[in-house]
């Protein structure tokens, strides 16, 4: 019996040992929101950051049920705008005198606008982060860093369309 009972036990840890924040937004709640999400501003070094991030974002929205993503700000009330303020790496450990792992960190500023009224509804700040393990081969470890830095884009990505869809719905 104790081992049936401790089976079950491992079994419903393992079952359950994500864990995800949860919001106030309920399934629909974007209905008849319509807004755009210009390129955010790349003030770093890294390339293409900007446009991934904004993809990121992009994507994260269009699972949002009834949203419509617009491309012309002009064309809607509600517009993200947003800024990459930092990007960088911090070593995590060492291996016999070598960098063994490593952790991309990204923060974004990023305003909610309804432009139609002028009127800021929010401004705030974001930081992310993910981790990853480094190899002898350069090339392995640049894919590293740009699976990292996507998996940095997507955590923010789901902070702030999630914060969105919190003001839309009150």
């Amino acid at each position: 019996m104790r081992g049936w009972l401790l089976a079950v036990a491992v079994l419903v840890v393992l079952a359950g040992c994500g864990y995800e924040f949860g919001t106030a937004v309920k399934p629909g709640s974007a209905r008849g929101l319509t807004l755009a999400v210009p390129v955010f501003k790349n003030d770093t070094f890294e390339p293409v950051l900007d446009k991934r991030v904004t993809e990121f974002i992009r994507r994260q929205f269009l699972q949002a049920d009834g949203l419509t993503l617009v491309n012309d700000v002009g064309a809607t009330p509600l517009v993200l705008k947003g800024r990459i303020s930092g990007y960088g790496l911090q070593t995590m450990s060492f291996r016999q005198g070598f960098v063994n792992e490593q952790r991309v960190n990204l923060a974004v500023t990023v305003t909610f606008e309804d432009t139609s009224a002028r009127k800021v509804l929010w401004q705030e700040s974001y930081q992310t982060s993910a981790e990853f393990f480094q190899s002898a081969d350069l090339a392995t470890n640049r894919s590293r860093q740009d699976r990292a830095t996507e998996e940095a884009c997507q955590a923010m990505a789901e902070h702030i369309v999630s914060r969105v869809l919190e003001t839309y719905a009150k």
